[in-house]
């Protein structure tokens, strides 16, 4: 039986400031970050996505709100699994950090902030709650850059090295990754980027 789950990045943020928003509420989609999402709903439409998740941050529950209405699911998931990465180096600007090419990661400013490793582990567990949970179901699932990349990089068996976690064709504003999960294989494809 497949499992066909969407993993989207929100839309472009409305952030003139250049700030690094991390986990700060009240960052939301611009109007270009608006447009991607309706792009990506459109692509969405014919995949029988009958299921939607979303981080519970601004931003993605924008877009999920976005493609909640295209598709016409009657319910969006709040789930805090799969929101942002947690950072002491969020309300900061990212201009002051051009020195680090944003290795947040490797020079972390609290014990408290996430890891790599911590990051794709619950982002994988989410995977396979979903894979038990929704056999053979469509799920679209809106979330952001370092969470599905940290995915990607596990179900590809890549390392989590920040150099490799970082350049590996970084995810886009609006972006889908697809995962098919079927008989205990997973195969991930990037399958969609909104062009503005």
């Amino acid at each position: 039986m497949q499992t066909n789950i969407y993993f989207i990045r929100h839309g472009e943020v409305e952030n003139p400031q250049g700030i690094i928003y991390g986990r700060l509420p009240n960052f939301g989609l611009s109007e270009n970050g608006k447009k991607e999402l309706e792009k990506t709903a459109d692509f969405l439409l014919d995949k029988q996505i009958t299921i939607l998740y979303s981080s519970p941050l601004q931003r993605t529950k924008e877009s999920a709100a976005i493609v909640q209405k295209k598709l016409q699911i009657p319910t969006i998931h709040i789930t805090d699994v799969i929101t942002e990465t947690l950072s002491s180096y969020q309300g900061r600007k990212f201009r002051d950090l051009d020195k680090l090419q944003s290795e947040v990661y490797l020079k972390p400013l609290s014990p408290s902030d996430e890891t790599i490793q911590q990051l794709a582990v619950r982002m994988k567990h989410f995977l396979q709650f979903l894979i038990k949970t929704y056999p053979g179901k469509n799920i679209a699932v809106l979330s952001h850059g370092d969470p599905i990349m940290a995915l990607k990089a596990v179900v590809k068996n890549k390392s989590l090295s920040f150099y490799a976690f970082k350049t590996d064709k970084y995810i886009q504003h609006g972006e889908v990754y697809k995962i098919k999960a079927e008989a205990h294989k997973l195969i991930f494809t990037s399958v969609f980027k909104p062009q503005i």
